[in-house]
């Protein structure tokens, strides 16, 4: 018997098939839903699928959000249109499997413990969003309400307008979508950068632009850099932990972008911490997610 594990993100919603702690079979389909009818299709045609290749016993899924004890959506900022759908029972009725939600980040800091020998570090999710999770000794740390630190929420801008809980947000300016809109605003100031010959780019181009050493391109990554930096030397100060996983699309970019945090961070994490500043890679990359939600189902329905 298999496990299905599924990582919905705001980009990609990825799907797992995971036998003897692997994934056997994985399919990434870009998310290009605006509504949650446009979602429930594109994930019950691949489920529709996967169910007649595979002997699945349950599911994980992992969604960018939170949830009650039910299964409903509660808060979804990257999402929003999923807000107050039951999505456990929504698996449910289509499969009649057993399924066990959990947010995103934290499953695939779940499978990353599952591998990392440190002892005790955040695990950061870098793309549409910002997710994270404390690990300690191989388990990952939650509260009663089953957070264990949301990065993308704490503030660091005071003056920023608005009076919801995403005011001033890390979020709002350290996302895949702010490498895109602040590169889009300097082009006019680079005239010779190769962004220019693209309808459209990504972190992904921007990144492959800075190995060829286009200066838009660097200025780009160290601007983000920096904010990436503050945000994470916030949560040193705060904790007292200066190591950090960083998962997510954005984890495989060029170097460059995390040089610059750690040379930040050493500037603003108090003196105790600064020489033990790391910032570590996830040896998962695309599968943790996946794999995270797949093991997180798997340990449940012993």
């Amino acid at each position: 018997m298999k496990t299905l594990g599924i990582d919905i993100g705001g980009s990609f919603i990825k799907f797992g098939i995971q036998s003897d702690d692997k994934i056997l079979h994985h399919v990434s389909i870009a998310n290009t839903a605006k509504s949650i009818d446009q979602i429930e299709n594109i994930i019950s045609t691949q489920l529709s699928t996967l169910l007649e290749q595979f002997d699945i016993e349950s599911i994980g899924v992992g969604f960018p959000g939170t949830f009650n004890s039910e299964g409903v959506i509660t808060s979804a900022p990257n999402i929003t249109y999923g807000e107050s759908i039951n999505i456990k029972d929504w698996f449910f009725n289509i499969t009649k499997l057993p399924t066990f939600i959990q947010n995103d980040a934290y499953l695939a800091g779940f499978a990353e413990s599952k591998i990392n020998s440190l002892n005790e570090y955040y695990f950061v999710t870098l793309g549409t969003g910002v997710g994270s999770a404390l690990v300690r000794d191989g388990q990952l740390i939650e509260s009663k309400v089953g957070s264990s630190g949301e990065l993308g929420h704490i503030i660091i801008n005071i003056a920023d307008e608005g009076s919801d809980y995403r005011t001033g947000i890390f979020e709002k300016y350290f996302s895949a979508e702010q490498f895109v809109v602040k590169a889009s605003q300097d082009l006019k100031n680079f005239p010779n950068s190769i962004l220019h010959s693209l309808d459209k780019f990504t972190v992904r181009e921007i990144s492959d632009a800075v190995n060829i050493g286009d200066d838009l391109a660097i200025i780009n990554f160290m601007e983000m850099g920096k904010i990436l930096g503050i945000g994470l030397s916030s949560v040193a100060n705060l904790t007292g932990i200066p190591i950090f996983v960083i998962g997510g699309g954005i984890s495989q970019v060029n170097n460059l972008l995390f040089e610059t945090a750690v040379l930040e961070m050493r500037k603003r994490t108090i003196p105790e911490l600064k020489n033990h500043i790391q910032i570590l890679k996830s040896k998962l990359y695309n599968e943790a997610g996946i794999l995270g939600a797949a093991l997180y189902a798997k340990e449940r329905i012993k």
